[in-house]
């Protein structure tokens, strides 16, 4: 059954007693992640929805959007100098 976008979801629940997580999804995208994590789910239901309980609250985090790199012209050069040179020490 396919679902369109709108009908696939994440939910996460963080349960401060117990410091654990418990996430519903309906995207394969993080049903991967998890699976990749070591993460199983506890539930699978017919629609294709998972159930993940008991996630230990350390194994969840979320990271900062990188704002990229600020350098000025001249240390783009000399960067890119340095790149040179090691790719040319590093050929036989």
């Amino acid at each position: 059954m396919s679902l369109v976008a709108n009908e696939r979801e994440t939910a996460m629940h963080c349960d401060d007693e117990t410091k654990t997580w418990s996430i519903y999804t309906m995207q394969q995208r993080v049903i991967t992640k998890l699976k990749k994590a070591g993460i199983e789910p506890t539930t699978v239901q017919e629609d294709g929805g998972h159930w993940y309980k008991n996630i230990p609250f350390e194994q969840v985090s979320f990271r900062q959007k990188s704002k990229g790199r600020k350098m000025t012209k001249e240390q783009r050069q000399a960067t890119a100098e340095r790149l040179k040179n090691a790719r040319k020490a590093k050929l036989p």
